[in-house]
């Protein structure tokens, strides 16, 4: 394994840590406080750290940091809406009700993942959200890629199930 500096680390890693941590309803300046805190625990740790894996070991310090995040202010996460575009689409009446169906769609979608074992939701949003291949997830999550692959099958399966039952009733 090629050994990277947690310099190369920040800057490779980074805005793949930050964009799930909103993705899975963190605030951008928790997500910021979040991932800065994680590399800072890396730089205090880094003479005690024996890892194989320190890009997978800072994604998972960063989803901890927002797990006790979320128990301490006792809530749930939250996808944010960014207001002023919001309001900009509904000024237009076209695209303004487009808009209103994309982000009921959109809820429909959250309310599906939040309803998943965590472990499908986290590697849903981080193939099809983040758009990352099996192999960028192996290597983050430090585990094999069949092992993604056979846990991404499971996830769209289910996800799809609990996505009929959700349409069938409302037909």
């Amino acid at each position: 394994m090629k050994f990277e500096t947690i310099e190369e680390l920040y800057q490779n890693r980074f805005q793949i840590i930050f964009k799930h941590l909103i993705c899975m309803g963190c605030s951008k300046e928790n997500a910021e406080d979040i991932v800065q805190n994680t590399f800072c625990k890396a730089v205090e740790n880094m003479l005690h750290l024996e890892v194989t894996n320190l890009s997978a070991w800072l994604f998972k310090v960063a989803i901890h940091q927002f797990y006790d995040l979320c128990r301490k202010e006792q809530r749930f996460p939250k996808v944010n809406i960014d207001d002023q575009a919001f309001i900009d689409l509904l000024i237009q009446k076209e695209a303004g009700e487009e808009f209103l169906l994309q982000k009921e769609f959109h809820k429909e979608i959250c309310n599906i993942l939040d309803g998943l074992k965590p472990s499908y939701k986290n590697l849903l949003i981080l193939k099809y959200d983040l758009c990352l291949s099996y192999e960028e997830i192996s290597v983050m999550l430090d585990m094999k890629v069949e092992t993604i692959r056979v846990t991404l099958y499971r996830a769209r399966k289910e996800f799809e199930k609990k996505w009929s039952e959700t349409n069938g009733k409302r037909a």
